[in-house]
C-alpha cells in the first residue's frame, strides 16, 4: 500500500545549548547529593535532552520553551493523576531552577529501564497488547479535577474535523476515500458523555518502554507532556500505532471495548489522526515508520 511521503524533519531546533559540562554544573551546584554520580548522555527528544544520573535516575532538561511548559505541567498534575489512579507514574524527585547559563527548570526522575517500543517490530509489540491495554485502563480513572483540558487530545472529534479533512486531502489519492470514510464514521457515532478520565495523551510506541522479560512483558509510559482529561478513545486510538490487527483485537478485548462500538469507532478515528501526523516523518524516523505502518493497518482494515 502506498502512503504519505516521508520527508518531514523529525526534530525542532533547540533554543538552548546543552552539554555534559553544563549538566554537571547544574547538578553540582543545585543537587550536590548526586554530584558523585556518573552523568551520561541518553537521548534528545523534541522538547528535552535526557541524561542518566547514576544507575537509577535521569535528568530531563528542556531544550526549548515547549519543554519548559511540559515540565511545569507534569510537576503540577502528575501527583494528582497518581493519587486518582493509584498508578506509579514515577514523579519528579527534584526540580532544578534556571541559572545564568541555563534558562529553564529541569527535573530529576527515576530511570525506567527497558527498550523503546518503537524499536520493536509490530508483531513483537503484539506481545504486550494486554499489558498495555491494562495500563491504559488503570490510568483511565475519573479525574477529580476538570483540568487540564486539551484542544487536540481527549476532546470531541468534531472540533478536529476541519484539520483532519485537510490532512486526508494531503494523503496520496488512493488512500483518501478509505481515510475519509473512516473519519466520517468516527464523527457519526455518539460523542463521549461520561465523566472525563485521565489520559496520558500521547502513548505512542516511542513513549512506551518495554521491560526485558520476553515471556511476561512489562510496559511503562514516559513523557506525560500531553496529559489531559477527556474521552478515553483518544488514548485507545494508539492501539493502531502499536499493534497488528490481531494485537489490536486483543488489546480492545482486554480493555473491555467491543469492536464496532462507538468508543471503538472514535478510537479508530483518533488512530487515523495519529497515523497521519507521523506518517510523513523522515524515512528512518522510528515514529515515521510506525505511522506509515499504522496507515496500512487502518486503511487496509477499513476497505
Amino acid at each position: 500500500m502506498s502512503h504519505a511521503p516521508a520527508n518531514k524533519s523529525a526534530m525542532p531546533d533547540a533554543e538552548v545549548a546543552i552539554d555534559l559540562k553544563l549538566v554537571r554544573e547544574l547538578i553540582t551546584t543545585q543537587a550536590p547529593q548526586w554530584a558523585h554520580e556518573d552523568i551520561t548522555y541518553l537521548a534528545t527528544g523534541w522538547d528535552n535532552e535526557v541524561y542518566r544520573l547514576g544507575d537509577t535516575l535521569l535528568i530531563r532538561l528542556p531544550r526549548r520553551q515547549m519543554g519548559e511548559e511540559i515540565g511545569v505541567k507534569e510537576r503540577r498534575w502528575l501527583p494528582l493523576l497518581e493519587r486518582d489512579t493509584g498508578v506509579d507514574i514515577g514523579l519528579a524527585i527534584f526540580e532544578g531552577q534556571p541559572t545564568a547559563s541555563y534558562p529553564f527548570t529541569f527535573s530529576i526522575c527515576r530511570y525506567v529501564p527497558g527498550t523503546s517500543a518503537a524499536q520493536l517490530a509490530r508483531q513483537e509489540r503484539d506481545g504486550y497488547a494486554e499489558e498495555f491495554s491494562g495500563l491504559l485502563r488503570d490510568l483511565h480513572q475519573p479525574a477529580s479535577s476538570p483540568e487540564p483540558r486539551s484542544s487536540f487530545r481527549g476532546c470531541a472529534l468534531a472540533l478536529l474535523d476541519t484539520r483532519t479533512r485537510e490532512q486526508i486531502s494531503n494523503l496520496e489519492s488512493p488512500l483518501q476515500p478509505g481515510a475519509l470514510a473512516l473519519w466520517q464514521e468516527a464523527l457519526g457515532v455518539e460523542a463521549y458523555m461520561d465523566a472525563p478520565v485521565w489520559l496520558h495523551g500521547d502513548p505512542h510506541p516511542h513513549n512506551t518502554v518495554v521491560g526485558e522479560q520476553p515471556r511476561h512483558p512489562s510496559v511503562s509510559l514516559v513523557d506525560y507532556g500531553d496529559l489531559c482529561v477527556g474521552d478515553p478513545a483518544s488514548d485507545l486510538g494508539m492501539f493502531w500505532m502499536h499493534f497488528s490487527l490481531e494485537g489490536i483485537t486483543k488489546a480492545f478485548e482486554s480493555y473491555g471495548i467491543a469492536e464496532g462500538s462507538p468508543t471503538w469507532k472514535r478510537a479508530r478515528g483518533w488512530g487515523l489522526r495519529y497515523a497521519m501526523l507521523t506518517a510523513n516523518l523522515g524515512t528512518d524516523d522510528l515514529l515515521g515508520i510506525v505511522g506509515r505502518e499504522a496507515l496500512e493497518v487502518l486503511l487496509g482494515s477499513s476497505e
